[in-house]
């Protein structure tokens, strides 16, 4: 085989490789559409909400290339999407994408929902609360997964601006999934009246406290006492 002819017979391959893979087309995303009106909202047949798309009797998560597969044992008739918060559920389970990998192969790549099973929560009595918390019953959830030690008795969550993902209940104070040491629940506040507070394009600052002590908090991580 000459030089020439290898190239031409290799582009082929790579040509049809590409080729081969499903591509569904006429999707409709309807996720502005239900976002932040906190209803459950069913797919029908090729329409998308956040991430989780139908297409016939299937339910897809991430992006569809590559020959992704549908995710796994999903009840097509009862699954429900909560547009913006990425929960979803159906008869029997309730989901979350707790993990999404990303694949590149040599002519495709594709980010998909792998672990998605909410461990734990009930669909029945499965409760958004805002800020990617939710409750089942007794207990507390966490973008999907477990908040160990949580109370969903007494569980609120604070309301604050973006990137404020503060939360108390009779125990303790959290932030994202982690305890806030030596700060009060029963008195812990944001005050958005407060002049030290800075929220812009590149900067975001918060002042928060509770009855002994107050904090400079910076999104994501960074918390200091102050006077």
């Amino acid at each position: 085989m000459t030089r020439l002819t290898y190239i031409f017979v290799l582009f082929i391959i790579i040509l049809t490789g590409c080729n081969k893979y499903f591509k569904p087309t006429g999707i409709i995303d309807r996720t502005e559409e239900f976002s932040g009106k906190n209803i459950w909202v069913s797919l029908n047949d090729k329409e998308r909400i956040d991430g989780y798309t139908r297409i016939g009797n299937s339910i897809f998560g991430g992006e569809i290339a590559c020959n992704i597969e549908p995710l796994k044992n999903i009840d097509t008739e009862t699954f429900q999407v909560l547009a913006g918060t990425q929960y979803a559920k159906d008869k029997n389970n309730v989901y979350y994408p707790i993990e999404i990998p990303c694949i590149d192969f040599v002519d495709c790549s594709v980010c998909f929902y792998d672990r998605i099973i909410v461990e734990g929560a009930n669909p029945i009595d499965f409760e958004y609360l805002d800020k990617d918390y939710a409750t089942s019953g007794n207990i507390v959830f966490f973008r999907g997964e477990l908040l160990k030690g949580a109370d969903g008795e007494t569980f609120k969550v604070i309301e604050g601006p973006r990137y404020f993902y503060f939360a108390t209940d009779k125990n303790n104070v959290y932030k994202h999934n982690k305890i806030v040491k030596d700060a009060d629940p029963s008195t812990f506040y944001y005050d958005d009246t407060d002049s030290r507070n800075v929220i812009s394009e590149i900067f975001d600052k918060y002042i928060i406290g509770d009855k002994n002590n107050k904090w400079e908090y910076l999104p994501p991580d960074e918390m200091k006492k102050i006077e």
